[in-house]
């Protein structure tokens, strides 16, 4: 029996390479792996083989509606025909396509139709050609971590996906591809190229026209990060030529965006404003937005370059920001806000270009766009030079250098140490001293807070007029911001910096309570004590922002009827004006507010409006990040409480049992590829799935023998009393449905279970897996009244009571689980892990061979020598320990 143990990948290098203001990487852009040619298996004519083949380059064309149609005929087709493998391809790629599409629940879909081509390759496993397919699904599956940022596993998956496929093969080639982008990303060019090489050097051979070009695409886009442009140009035009031959509108807007940009690297404007002009003529439909949203946005950097500043602000506007805002494409977004920041410094508006330099920042940050995170802090470095700052000037260059020198970008250096060179000719030389002799550059050199703390710390009597010291306060509370994770030191720092940024008497930070749908604080200027101030989020002026979203900036407190001035008779406190607006989180969800009082000197302007719209951007996100971590916190220690105050109340001969649960159902949730937050929550709802035993007589939890009906009504209650108690604990937000999932773990399928009697889907998934968990352990452990059940018994009953007890999809997945891994659990011995002979007898067990198969061989009359060789070694391992369980 070959080994079956596929673990679940995921998606797909969205790379971005471009410099200056004009990289503008395109999102999920790239690569494209689909199957056109080197057909795994029985490649034919037949009707649904070109369905496939139809569907497919549909697919790579971005026509996903005549893509989704033609793959799902050619599926039933398949089916029809008794083509298996060829019904298997289609699931994989409906598969990819599904995880792309726009609908809400695309990423479900998307796993569920992967689990059902991996169930069909297992069953199909000695077919010719299957291991191609597997290749394709682990490939897809690892592009979908890709996209989920966990890029340690999508390469892992990549480099495991290769070992299925021939080597010089196409779906080598798209893994190829796959891995050159992520060499890119890292900026490793060298082994980008290699990759690259390879594989168009495998599709070639193959004729896979379509693949050529884009491997062609890819490698001429790193010629261009490499400076070598009759390169670039040379493999662009060939993927150009090849999409035009192949009608590849997409495809070819696309291309045509990289060569614009490489024009305006060369110089080349007017050859740059001729292709955008034919952009602009073929990107008319829907799926062409991005590619002329950045068609446009080059064009407002080709007016920028040109001095025409009104025409590109114009231009970013009304055009290209709302484009890439509405297709969510935040990399887009960002480069676009640099250039208008850009414009906004030429147009007298320094203070304003720094917020947006801050806010652009931010985004590259959370995004992990490191080249452009080193532009942005160049380009920032330049504006500070001309405002007459040129410690935070440095600073801002040395960041840039900082992040260029740690990550590989030898295209940006030399013009950023030019620049050092004229802040700071010694501190240029000693740069150039300690490359020289191989020393770290940056070990103790200046960074942009560094820089902050010297202004700040200037006395003020010796501390000329700074223009630009509210602008100091806002990157301050940036820095600081980024960096504290404690909620109550993150809203006084917020406090005490507005205050200081804006020049006012008072700050107070409230933070919204959705579900209660209130209003709190405990951190506002005069405030004597930490307790908390707590309202309806519909009174007062902080309530009519989070009701409206809007800004209020009041000259005149007391003329404005909304002003409560009872609290300025209760406090002492007299106040004049107010400015107080929205905070909001990624989402842009408002989560609080900010209410300013009583500027020191005149009242609140416009300038002071966007000084605080900067730090709430700023503000919210960090809040959100801390009162996340703070959620994490309380959820792990009212858990640990919880369990503690518990633990005692257990039956002591029980022990392990929910250790074994919790385990169990985490080898089912991953074969039915759940997401991360959702196999935490089953864990934890494994774990503490009986701690409602706690409430149950201990003369009736540990009876021997079989309970009196009265006895058994009692004991059912356990589920209760779980519910009861979880419900009560603060759990995080992927977290929540952990009650519920712990209080299914005794319903039926047929509604037969209990404490709630749910039936089928009304059952969460979770709870289904528990169910089959709970049940599993309860019968092959040892209890006071019986010993644990024979294994084939075991798996008859998992079987039969599919459909009536258990889920059947649960079940199918259960009995794909991988022998040795349960064995392992079934060697865990009251939570004291796995017993040194038992060690032995695992490793002896073939990881290929799942619990199904050895379901098989034990129907047999008669075993292989190797089938009775498994059964051997795993009835001792199920039987040598006699666990107390």
């Amino acid at each position: 029996m070959d080994s079956l143990d596929t673990q679940p990948f995921e998606e797909y290098p969205v790379y971005d390479s471009i410099q200056g203001l004009v990289s503008v990487g395109e999102p999920q852009d790239g690569l494209s792996p689909f199957a056109t040619l080197g057909t795994p298996g029985n490649v034919s004519t037949s009707p649904a083989r070109s369905l496939y083949e139809q569907g497919v380059l549909f697919n790579f064309k971005k026509d996903t509606e005549q893509a989704l149609s033609c793959l799902e005929r050619a599926y039933g087709l398949f089916l029809q025909e008794h083509q298996y493998l060829g019904a298997i391809e289609c699931l994989v790629e409906l598969a990819w396509l599904k995880y792309n599409t726009d609908s809400p629940d695309a990423a479900n879909k998307s796993a569920r139709l992967f689990s059902e081509a991996l169930k069909m390759i297992n069953v199909h496993m000695h077919e010719v050609g299957v291991n191609e397919v597997r290749a394709r699904l682990l490939h897809y599956q690892g592009l979908v971590r890709y996209r989920e940022k966990r890029f340690g596993e999508a390469v892992k998956h990549f480099m495991y996906a290769r070992t299925f496929c021939h080597p010089e093969g196409i779906e080598s080639a798209r893994i190829l591809d796959s891995l050159a982008v992520h060499y890119e990303h890292t900026n490793d060019y060298y082994r980008a190229i290699q990759c690259l090489q390879k594989a168009l050097e495998i599709k070639a051979r193959l004729g896979c026209e379509a693949e050529q070009a884009v491997s062609c695409q890819i490698i001429g886009r790193i010629y261009i990060l490499r400076e070598e442009y009759p390169q670039a140009e040379r493999f662009l035009n060939q993927a150009l030529q090849i999409a035009i031959r192949l009608e590849d509108a997409y495809r070819c807007a696309r291309i045509k965006n990289d060569l614009v940009r490489l024009s305006i690297y060369q110089g080349h404007f007017d050859q740059a404003q001729a292709l955008i002009a034919q952009l602009e003529a073929e990107c008319t439909h829907k799926p062409m937005r991005i590619p002329f949203g950045k068609s446009q946005f080059y064009k407002a950097y080709i007016y920028y370059s040109q001095l025409r500043f009104g025409e590109s602000q114009q231009l970013l506007e009304t055009d290209v920001l709302p484009i890439f805002k509405r297709q969510g494409y935040r990399k887009g977004f960002a480069m676009a806000s640099r250039l208008l920041a850009c414009l906004h410094y030429q147009s007298g508006q320094g203070a304003r270009a720094i917020e947006e330099m801050s806010e652009v920042i931010a985004i590259f940050k959370e995004e992990g766009s490191i080249s452009e995170l080193s532009k942005t802090y160049f380009e920032l470095g330049k504006i500070y030079l001309s405002l007459n700052e040129p410690k935070l000037a440095l600073a801002s260059m040395l960041e840039s250098l900082r992040i260029a020198e740690s990550n590989g970008l030898s295209f940006i250096i030399s013009h950023i140490e030019d620049e050092i060179f004229r802040l700071d000719e010694r501190k240029w030389q000693e740069i150039v001293e300690k490359r020289a002799n191989h020393d770290r550059v940056f070990e103790k050199d200046l960074n942009l807070m560094d820089a902050l703390q010297v202004v700040s710390e200037q006395p003020e009597e010796q501390a000329p007029q700074n223009p630009n010291q509210r602008l100091l306060s806002l990157l301050r509370v940036g820095q600081a911001m980024s960096a504290e994770r404690d909620l109550d030191k993150l809203l006084t720092l917020i406090r005490n910096e507005t205050e200081q940024a804006l020049d006012a008497e008072r700050c107070t930070v409230f933070l919204y309570d959705r579900e209660n749908n209130e209003l709190w604080s405990k951190v506002a200027t005069g405030m004597e004590t930490s307790e908390e101030i707590r309202f309806p989020a519909h009174l007062g002026l902080a309530g009519y922002v989070v009701k409206t979203g809007e800004i209020l900036n009041i000259r005149d407190a007391y003329e404005d009827p909304r002003f409560n001035q009872d609290i300025d008779r209760k406090t002492g406190y007299r106040t004049r004006n107010i400015l107080c607006l929205p905070m909001r989180n990624r989402k842009m969800e408002i989560i609080g507010v900010f209410q300013v009082l009583n500027k020191r000197v005149s009242h609140f302007d416009k300038v002071d409006e966007d000084l605080l719209t900067a730090i709430s951007t700023n503000a919210g996100v960090a809040l959100e990040n801390a009162t996340l971590a703070k959620e994490m916190k309380i959820s792990f220690d009212s858990f640990v409480k919880t369990l503690s105050s518990t633990i005692d109340a257990r039956d002591p001969i029980t022990a392990g049992h929910s250790e074994r649960v919790a385990e169990y159902s985490l080898l089912l949730g991953e074969e039915m590829e759940m997401q991360r937050d959702e196999l935490e929550a089953l864990k934890y709802a494994s774990l503490l799935h009986d701690i409602g035993k706690i409430g149950i007589q201990e003369d009736i939890l540990k009876k021997d023998g079989r309970l009196t009906e009265r006895e058994y009504r009692h004991i059912q209650k356990h589920v209760y009393y779980t519910h009861e108690i979880l419900k009560n604990v603060h759990f995080e937000r992927h977290l929540q449905l952990v009650p519920e999932i712990a209080a299914s773990h005794h319903e039926k399928m047929d509604g037969t279970g209990y404490h709630r009697g749910l039936k089928g889907q009304e059952i969460l998934l979770s709870g289904r897996i528990l169910a089959i968990s709970d049940v599993f352990d309860a019968i092959t452990s040892r209890r006071h009244y019986r010993n644990r059940m024979a294994f084939d018994k075991v798996l008859t009953i998992m079987k039969r009571d599919a459909g009536t007890h258990f889920d059947p999809e649960c079940v199918d997945a259960f009995f794909n689980i991988p022998l040795f891994r349960m064995g392992a659990v079934l060697l865990m011995d009251r939570g004291s892990g796995v017993h040194e002979e038992g060690l032995g007898l695992l490793e002896q067990l073939d990881p290929g061979i799942t619990v199904g198969e050895y379901y098989k061989c034990l129907n047999k009359e008669v075993m292989s020598k190797g089938e009775a060789d498994v059964h051997r070694v795993f009835s001792n391992l199920y039987h040598f320990t006699g666990k107390t369980d």
